[in-house]
């Protein structure tokens, strides 16, 4: 795991699903890109509310 996504988690409150690669969990879950279906729903049922504000 990527020390960016750690960090990620950590705001979240919750991890990532571990489908989503690195790359992608940051992509989505700063907003910077849409999640597929699956994402959204793979997300949902991990407590992870995006996009997530780090500012």
């Amino acid at each position: 795991m990527s020390t960016a996504r750690a960090l990620l988690e950590r705001i979240a409150g919750a991890p990532f699903p571990a489908e989503l690669s690195d790359t992608d969990a940051l992509l989505v879950g700063t907003g910077r890109r849409e999640p597929s279906s699956a994402e959204r729903a793979a997300l949902s049922g991990a407590g992870v509310r995006i996009p997530l504000s780090l500012g």
